[in-house]
């Protein structure tokens, strides 16, 4: 027997039980998550008359969301998550809804939940008010819109409007640099901002976003003798047989009729219509888009 050969794979085995240990020891790098809500400009400011194929302006007064369950899930498989339901006002500004600390630097999958308040839902930051908030939990809404439209030789509308939409976003690309997710920066916090793009509920097609213009005319024809629109105007208005508020076809500025463009999706009213298409309207730090997984 080689004795000393014995001692020496001995103490080779020990120094890389000691490397191991030591490895072990080291300190992960950790970073932070801040996620805010937004509603940029088109809930703030609202859209001018210039963007809409029927002329008309539109401005909001109120724009609740009803999200939550905000969650990251990083390479590895691990998830972080705030369990944390909210309704919020992002007319009035970008909104501050969580922080998670103390995550491994790195890659991480961005995912969250649109849908209706629940009994646990909160009001973090004074812009709702109770009533808005019973109202949309006894409905179903987890969206609900005021503001006013208003188009030159036809006058001024308002509306009132809340949308059933209750959907899983996943997967969401980076709307900054069109990554995957979002990355934990080491020793400091990275930024998820859920970014509404509101003009989507006045798409006039669905599936896409290439080819859309924006329309309320079949809105405004829906609305009651103060010229108030309303969920159950918009439920009225058959998207195969679109009516004017004189209750004949409605036809756009050049006499053509005025069509809205389903796609795959079985919707038979504006009401249904607008709500499909405002299903994956929340994106990821701006522009970036999320899949739908109800």
């Amino acid at each position: 027997m080689d004795i000393g050969s014995g001692r020496t794979r001995t103490w080779r085995a020990a120094l890389v039980t000691l490397a191991l240990g030591l490895a072990a020891c080291e300190p992960v790098a950790e970073g932070d998550v801040r996620v805010t809500m937004s509603g940029g400009d088109g809930t703030q400011r609202g859209y001018p008359s210039h963007l809409f194929q029927d002329g008309w302006s539109v401005q909001f007064t109120k724009y609740l969301v009803s999200l939550g369950d905000f969650t990251l899930t990083s390479a590895a498989g691990e998830q972080r998550a705030s369990s944390e339901h909210v309704l919020v006002d992002v007319q009035k500004g970008d909104i501050p809804l969580t922080e998670l600390k103390g995550l491994t630097a790195g890659r991480w999958g961005v995912g969250f939940r649109v849908s209706p308040p629940r009994e646990d839902t909160k009001l973090p930051d004074g812009s709702v008010s109770a009533e808005d908030l019973a109202m949309m939990r006894e409905r179903g809404y987890s969206y609900w819109v005021e503001g006013v439209a208003v188009k030159e030789g036809v006058g001024v509308y308002t509306f009132r409007m809340g949308f059933p939409v209750d959907a899983r976003m996943v997967d969401c690309v980076n709307g900054v640099d069109g990554t995957l997710g979002i990355v934990v920066p080491e020793g400091s916090v990275g930024k998820a901002e859920v970014t509404i793009h509101a003009e989507h509920m006045f798409y006039d097609r669905l599936g896409t976003h290439r080819g859309v213009q924006l329309r309320f005319d079949a809105f405004a024809a829906t609305a009651d003798a103060r010229k108030v629109i309303t969920p159950e105007g918009l439920s009225s208005q058959k998207l195969l047989d679109l009516r004017g508020p004189d209750g004949t076809e409605l036809r756009d500025g050049q006499g053509k009729p005025v069509v809205y463009e389903p796609g795959a999706y079985t919707v038979k009213t504006l009401q249904e219509f607008v709500t499909q298409s405002i299903v994956d309207q929340a994106h990821l730090n701006g522009g970036g888009v999320c899949t739908v997984a109800h």
